[in-house]
C-alpha cells in the first residue's frame, strides 16, 4: 500500500513539473537550415477539366509535380496536356518540364515542346511555350518549327488558338516546300 501512494506522489509530481516547463519551440526544418521544404508531391497524376456541359474537356497529365512551401507555383515533370477545339479538332501537347500556377490556370513549357494536330496532322516544335488553358490558347518567343503535308516553316514567335485552330507564326517566317 505505500508502495502504491509512493507511485501516486511521484507521478503527480512529475505531471507538475511538466505542466510548469516553458512550452518547447516546434521543429520546422526551414527555420534550421535556411533550406526551403516541400510543401507537396504528386507522381504519376491526371488533372481533368470538364466543359460547362459537363463534357471532358481537357486533360494534364504529369510524371511528377512538386510545391515548395510559401509558393504558387508547381514545378512539373513529363507533362501532356490535351484539349479539344472546334470542329472535333484534337491538340496534344507535350513537354519534359514546366511550371504549373493553379491560381491562374496557366502552364508554362519547357525543354522541348511539341504541339500535334491530330486531325490535320500537323507538329509544332518549340524550346518553350506559355499555355494559357482558360483561353485555350499559347505563345511562345522561342524559335518555332510548324510541319505539315508536304511543308515546313520556320518562325521566330508564334501564337496558338486551340479553340479555333488558328497557328500564326511571327518574324522571320519562312517556308519550303517538298
Amino acid at each position: 500500500m505505500k508502495l502504491l501512494i509512493i507511485a501516486i506522489l511521484a507521478a503527480s509530481a512529475g505531471i507538475a513539473l511538466w505542466q510548469s516547463a516553458p512550452p518547447m519551440d516546434t521543429f520546422s526544418p526551414s527555420q534550421e537550415t535556411g533550406e526551403v521544404v516541400i510543401a507537396s508531391y504528386l507522381k504519376a497524376g491526371t488533372r481533368t477539366f470538364f466543359s460547362a456541359e459537363g463534357d471532358r474537356s481537357d486533360v494534364l497529365e504529369i510524371g511528377s509535380a512538386t510545391r515548395w512551401s510559401d509558393s504558387d507555383e508547381v514545378a512539373l515533370s513529363e507533362i501532356r496536356y490535351r484539349a479539344s477545339g472546334d470542329n472535333d479538332m484534337a491538340w496534344d501537347i507535350t513537354a519534359s518540364a514546366g511550371t504549373f500556377f493553379e491560381d491562374i490556370n496557366e502552364l508554362v513549357l519547357q525543354n522541348g515542346v511539341t504541339v500535334i494536330e491530330t486531325k490535320r496532322q500537323a507538329t509544332m516544335t518549340t524550346e518553350a511555350m506559355r499555355l494559357f488553358m482558360n483561353q485555350k490558347r499559347a505563345s511562345g518567343h522561342q524559335e518555332v518549327l510548324l510541319t505539315g503535308r508536304g511543308s515546313r516553316t520556320t518562325g521566330s514567335s508564334f501564337e496558338l488558338d486551340l479553340q479555333t485552330n488558328t497557328a500564326t507564326l511571327k518574324g522571320d517566317v519562312v517556308t519550303q516546300y517538298e
